[in-house]
């Protein structure tokens, strides 16, 4: 790095400084220390916590402290994820008082746009500290805090910041308090993530409230936020276990109308919840929307509905939603077996493809598929 002029990179020394730290060789370590100093006139805090972790481990406490210390009487405008990673050691290690001034010189140095002091995972960190040590109405405050120097401004807090304090709420039962974090981030025209929405849902359903998390959910799909394989199954089990089966297949049509498509394990779990309601022409229009999106049906649950429909003789229906030929020409209606494939307006088109000749074999048969066959003119691609 430095023989080819890149200069003196903080964060490479760092990595060397703390590999020669956790093999004891501190002699190199403050080697490489002093020679980043003297090529930098500005360099990084973070080798200053590299340095106090290790004093912290070794049980010097002071030696720590006094790393940090000849930090700080550097006075470097230092940003936030530097600091941050100063507040983590220093609450990790005991050191409640002066991460809290640190905390609080870093909220007095925000000044946008000129000066970024803090940023939501600033807030995150002592918010967390808060809920650990128990001090909820503390927490909320420390969400709140604003610097007090003259010209400091409040940070525009932002989803990831509202994400934490909730999650940490609901995890401490706190539900009331997560709805009105949760509307108060919605009131900032800021939209909630996949992330916020997953601890929302969890806790009403935690909380046996089915009809919130149902909302939430609903709202979810609306946006447009992508559900995955294993949050989807759990949630629609468990609204499949509480009745809502109309809302189920409605949201999963819903969602079946967007890429990406759901996964075939929820599909799974929705057709054969609404089977064992005996909801079953609910689950036929469900198997058609996998036919249509071509979701794969597996062994294992044709034969499980094929049990459901037989034991009140609908096999031959199911047989027909289950045909695959209805859906392998995309953007064509099924055609009745044997009927003329050309229309009075031209030669039949199936799915993109125009026949240079007769497209219907003999004994109308139909012809499914791209594929020249013996005594058959060749098909060319016709673009649409």
């Amino acid at each position: 790095m430095l023989n080819k002029g890149h200069g003196a990179d903080s964060l490479v020394f760092n990595n060397l400084i703390s590999g020669f730290l956790n093999l004891g060789n501190l002699d190199k370590a403050n080697e490489l220390f002093d020679e980043l100093k003297e090529r930098c006139l500005v360099y990084e805090g973070v080798v200053n916590a590299t340095f106090m972790e290790w004093w912290f481990n070794q049980g010097k406490d002071k030696e720590a402290m006094e790393s940090y210390k000849s930090l700080l009487d550097r006075k470097f405008k230092m940003p936030p994820p530097t600091c941050n990673t100063l507040l983590e050691v220093l609450l990790k290690h005991g050191k409640t008082k002066e991460a809290w001034t640190l905390f609080e010189d870093m909220l007095d140095n925000h000044t946008p746009p000129n000066t970024q002091a803090v940023n939501s995972d600033t807030f995150n960190i002592m918010v967390n500290e808060c809920f650990k040590l128990g001090r909820i109405e503390e927490a909320i405050k420390t969400f709140k805090k604003v610097g007090t120097k003259p010209g400091s401004k409040p940070f525009a807090m932002d989803v990831a910041g509202y994400n934490n304090i909730i999650t940490r709420f609901c995890e401490h039962g706190m539900l009331s308090e997560a709805e009105k974090f949760f509307q108060e981030l919605c009131g900032k025209s800021l939209t909630p993530d996949v992330p916020m929405y997953r601890t929302m849902i969890d806790a009403y359903l935690k909380a046996e409230r089915v009809d919130d998390a149902l909302r939430s959910f609903t709202k979810m799909v609306e946006t447009g936020l992508r559900v995955v394989a294993s949050f989807g199954t759990k949630v629609f089990s468990e609204f499949l276990k509480n009745g809502k089966n109309l809302e189920v297949a409605t949201l999963l049509a819903k969602m079946g109308e967007k890429e990406p498509k759901p996964d075939a394990s929820i599909y799974d779990v929705v057709v054969r919840g609404l089977c064992n309601a005996d909801e079953l022409d609910k689950s036929l229009d469900v198997l058609d929307q996998m036919m249509k999106y071509s979701i794969g049906v597996t062994p294992a649950l044709q034969e499980f509905v094929r049990g459901a429909f037989g034991k009140v003789g609908r096999n031959e229906e199911l047989d027909r939603v289950l045909n695959e030929n209805r859906w392998r020409f995309p953007g064509r209606q099924p055609r009745p077996f044997g009927q003329s494939p050309r229309s009075p307006s031209g030669p039949a088109e199936m799915g993109g493809w125009q026949s240079s000749g007769s497209p219907q074999m003999a004994g109308g048969q139909q012809f499914s598929g791209p594929s020249q066959m013996p005594g058959q003119q060749s098909l060319s691609w016709r673009s649409t």
